[in-house]
């Protein structure tokens, strides 16, 4: 399926930016990303403390402090890098916004679902169902209310981030084409599921307590937590372009990137 993509327009990341010296989110009680000048004998990588140039050690952590994308390597124990399994980064995306369910009667969760959880059903899902044709190779979830307050979230027990139904995530995967999902949560799961990752796994196609890879297994799908897209990108349909460094990891800080359609 042809798409025309405007350049007219300047395309709008939805990725969260990391500012290593000022606040940040987190999730699971990580520590923060930092950025330290580089140190080698008598060299120093910052100008402003006497240095010829500015060079930075960075450490983070993919999974906590910032958007980032996963391959199926988060679960299984054969490493894939998310770079390796998004071949073609441009894909036609739609971008649905969503308000978590706190009714969830018709829908389930392993473990199972506890009071004060806000869940992602399958109902919601369906009800978009008629725009996620088969050229929709990329379902980007923003959840309501959206706030800025996402961009510096210390996602934990205060602030209980809602989570995918196990019937949402099956109908994603059983009734159509997406293969990257894109979503504005630190996790597609439970903050706290007791390391069942039971979304990611029907996701992905791995049975419960293995980490093993096989045939079966979904491989080319990614998921990409944590993003933040403003008020001002309207749902609906876009060229994403999926943007990936080349870490040997089984997740990535990630830079996922809107452009508009022609009419």
């Amino acid at each position: 399926m042809k798409i025309r993509a405007s350049l007219s327009k300047a395309p709008q990341s939805i990725a969260i930016p990391v500012q290593f010296d000022g606040p940040q989110p987190n999730h699971f009680g990580a520590d923060i990303a930092s950025a330290i000048p580089m140190q080698a004998g008598g060299f120093i990588g910052d100008t402003t403390q006497g240095g010829s140039c500015n060079a930075q050690e960075i450490t983070m952590n993919p999974h906590c402090n910032g958007t980032h994308t996963e391959s199926i390597s988060h679960v299984i124990n054969e490493l894939i890098p998310p770079a390796e399994v998004v071949k073609q980064p441009l894909m036609r995306a739609l971008l649905v916004s969503i308000e978590p369910a706190t009714n969830f009667s018709m829908d389930s969760y392993q473990p199972p679902i506890e009071p004060g959880d806000k869940l992602i059903c399958k109902y919601q899902l369906t009800a978009v169902s008629k725009n996620l044709h088969k050229g929709v190779k990329a379902l980007i979830i923003r959840t309501l209310p959206n706030t800025e307050s996402k961009l510096t979230h210390q996602y934990g027990r205060d602030i209980h981030p809602a989570f995918f139904s196990n019937e949402a995530m099956k109908w994603l995967v059983e009734e159509t084409a997406v293969e990257h999902l894109l979503v504005d949560l630190p996790s597609v799961d439970r903050l706290h599921d007791d390391g069942l990752l039971s979304n990611h796994r029907i996701f992905w196609n791995i049975k419960p307590e293995t980490h093993q890879s096989s045939e079966e297994q979904y491989q080319h799908k990614t998921i990409t937590e944590m993003i933040y897209v403003p008020n001002e990108i309207k749902d609906g349909e876009y060229l994403l372009n999926l943007q990936l460094p080349r870490l040997n990891l089984n997740a990535v800080p990630s830079n996922p990137t809107l452009f508009q359609l022609e009419d």
